[in-house]
């Protein structure tokens, strides 16, 4: 058995590599291609390290071209766990200020994930550019409307901002329910423990009659799914038949 301080050890090795790779792919080739598929193989490896097994369900509903995917949030564990998790490459949403960090930040933006200054109103509408170029390249883009990570997996309130995205590309939103982050490696801690992960992708949020929903339905819809997903998981775990 591997330590989790072996672990962690390994992770933390292979991040830093993967980074660094990611970046120089990045500067040589001038495309997100190469940068995007060294990430997948940082997912992958993290995942393998840390020795975790992996059950994922409903990729069916995920849609040939551009989505977001609108997930709660428990841990770091969450990114590789996406990333090796879907059969289709993804792109994630981040604040700005990780895209500050040294070398981390340059390989996250190399890899072709976003950024947002929640304090710039303007740095929206980069975003929709952006994005929307991602959407028509049939790209998938991953967001935590809680805002943060969950000390206790307790699913957090959704931010209605979260979903600007969603409703100004018109692309499919699906939420997501991820399950084990916070105990693979609870927030605050740097060493890696026992769990078993898991990622549920359900069906688009829709409308009756096909009418647009605006961000604060679209925030309380996509909650309401994830929290029901949750709540069918635990009755399952424990026994009681729904009816």
């Amino acid at each position: 058995m591997i330590s989790g301080a072996l672990k962690s050890a390994g992770i933390l090795f292979l991040t830093l590599v993967s980074a660094l790779g990611v970046t120089v792919a990045g500067f040589l080739t001038g495309s997100d291609r190469v940068p995007s598929a060294i990430v997948r193989w940082w997912g992958k490896g993290f995942i393998r390290i840390g020795g975790w097994k992996v059950r994922v369900e409903g990729v069916e509903h995920l849609p040939a071209g551009g989505a977001i995917l609108a997930s709660n949030h428990q841990s770091l564990v969450d990114i590789p766990l996406f990333v090796a998790g879907l059969p289709r490459e993804v792109r994630f949403l981040a604040k700005r200020e990780l895209g500050r960090i040294p070398l981390f930040g340059t390989a996250m933006a190399a890899a072709g994930n976003l950024f947002i200054d929640r304090e710039d109103p303007q740095d929206a509408v980069h975003l929709v550019r952006k994005a929307t170029d991602r959407m028509e390249r049939g790209q998938m883009v991953v967001v935590f409307p809680e805002g943060t990570r969950s000390r206790d997996g307790t699913i957090g309130e959704f931010k209605p901002g979260a979903f600007y995205l969603a409703r100004k590309t018109g692309v499919p939103l699906l939420p997501v329910l991820i399950e084990g982050g916070h105990k693979a490696l609870p927030r605050g801690s740097l060493l890696f423990r026992p769990s078993a992960l898991s990622v549920k992708v359900l069906p688009p949020v829709t409308a009756g009659g096909g009418r647009p929903l605006g961000r604060e339905a679209m925030a309380e819809e996509t909650r309401r799914r994830i929290l029901s997903a949750r709540r069918e998981r635990e009755d399952q775990c424990s026994g009681v038949v729904l009816v």
